[in-house]
Formats: C-alpha cells, structure tokens, sequence
C-alpha cells in the first residue's frame, strides 16, 4: 500500500494524462516506459518477480535447503516480492501496454491474483515448524502429544473433552463444492472452542505462564482438528490450483524473455 501511495504521488499528474496529451507533459522523457524512472520501475520490479518465485520454488523443492529457515517466511518473502513486482511493472507500463508486453502484464497480475489464492490454500495445511506439510500420521502423534500434555491437569482434561466433543460429528467434506461451507463452519465452531479455553482458563488460578503455554497447545489442538478434516479435499484444490498457477507462470515467463528481448533489439538501455 506505501509502495502504490509512493509512486502515485511521484506521478500521478501524470497518470491522469490524457494518452494523447502525454508526450508533452514535462515529465514525459522522466516517467514514459522508456525514460529513466519508468524503465527503471519495469526493471526492478521485474527482478523482484525473477528473484520471488526462483528464491521460494528452490527453497521448497531442494531437500538439502528444508532446514535453510522456516518455509513460511520463505513463503512471506516469495509473496511480498511477488506482490511489489508487478505493481512495479503497472507503473512502469503507465497503465497502458500492447503486444507481447500486455501479455506478460496480464500474465503477471494472473499469477500474482492466484498466488493470493495459493497463500490462503496454505494456511489450511497442517504444517510442522519449518512450514512442511505434515502427514495424516503426523498429524495424529501431535493430537496425542497435545493431548497428553493437556491432560496432566483437570482444566486441560476439561479443554481436550471439550475440543473433542466440538469435533466429534463433523464430517469430513466429500466433494470440493462441501469443502468451503464445511470449513466455514469449522471456523464458527473452533471460535466458539476458543473463546470457552479462555473463559475456562480465565477462571482457573493458573500463573500466567502455564495459562499461556495451556492456551497455545489448546488453540494448537482445535486448529489441528479443524484442518485435518479438510486436508483431502484442500490437497484437491491444491492440485487443481497449481495446475493453473504453474503454466500462468511459465507463460509469463516466456513473454516477458520475448519483451525483453524486443526491448534490447530496439536498442532501449536503462541510464546507459
């Protein structure tokens, strides 16, 4: 948001020229694709994208580089880049563009739209610390472990029967038309979960200390149950998704090497 604040305020006056009217604005030379603010906007923002998807897609793919941070800050990074880039690149097209370079724009804003999409689908994935997605075993040993932890007290054994009661008759979705209003109502059930762990733990003499660590594994077990209720069919959407953010990526990918090569051929340089 400062980042599109900053530049339509750099130019805004004109942006709002009329096309027609542009070439004999004052700042024409400056803020035209080919000027040096323009071209350099389309430069950086698209090493922004080049350095997102190649950054986060080898981190995620290389087995060696798993324990080379979380993936989910990897993810963070990919998506901020992946975001500023194109923006980048709209303000460096002046908001009109022709050809291969209108391609790879809408390519672009195609892949970063579905990439929104993709950070949602991520979320409902149960993932370990270092952001990997956890198997149905997995996922199974960390409700024992919770909840064994949970037990070792009488608060904690009220919260692990409240949570499993909570869950007990939800069935899992068993189609993709089911997964969204079966997830919704999920998340009005782990809501009304969490705010009867805080009410239970508000009213029990517990340091504040153990209350925080007693609230997380709780909020960590209801959040457990919500998402491997839906994990089969999110791993659906996932697969289906990919199937179209992929490709989108390859093509934007190809039109904007075509571009960049137009570009060079027409002998445009950037403050050389």
């Amino acid at each position: 948001m400062l980042a599109v604040v900053a530049l339509s305020l750099h130019g805004w006056e004109y942006y709002l020229t009329p096309l027609e009217a542009r070439p004999f604005h004052s700042e024409y030379s400056t803020l035209k694709p080919s000027g040096s603010y323009g071209h350099g906007l389309g430069i950086v923002g698209t090493l922004m994208v080049i350095i997102g998807v190649s950054t986060y897609s080898t981190r995620k793919r290389i087995r060696s580089l798993w324990n080379l941070g979380k993936l989910s800050r990897w993810l963070e990074f990919h998506i901020f880049l992946c975001l500023l880039g194109p923006i980048l690149v709209i303000y460096h097209t002046t908001f009109k563009a022709g050809g291969i370079a209108s391609i790879s724009l809408w390519t672009m804003l195609s892949v970063a739209a579905s990439g929104i999409i993709g950070r949602f689908l991520y979320t409902l994935v149960p993932r370990n610390l270092n952001g990997n997605e956890l198997t149905l075993e997995e996922i199974n040993s960390q409700l024992q472990e919770l909840g064994s932890s949970l037990q070792s007290s009488t608060i904690g054994k009220q919260i692990v029967q409240m949570i499993d009661d909570a869950f007990a008759n939800i069935s899992k979705p068993k189609s993709l038309s089911e997964t969204f209003s079966t997830f919704m109502h999920l998340q009005s059930i782990k809501s009304h979960v969490k705010h009867n762990i805080h009410r239970l733990i508000g009213e029990s003499n517990l340091s504040h200390d153990v209350a925080k660590q007693m609230t997380a594994s709780s909020y960590a077990r209801a959040s457990l149950f919500q998402k491997s209720l839906v994990l089969s069919q999110v791993e659906r959407i996932f697969f289906y998704w990919h199937a179209i953010h992929l490709p989108f990526t390859i093509i934007m990918f190809i039109t904007l090497a075509a571009h960049v090569v137009v570009v060079v051929m027409l002998g445009y340089r950037w403050i050389l």
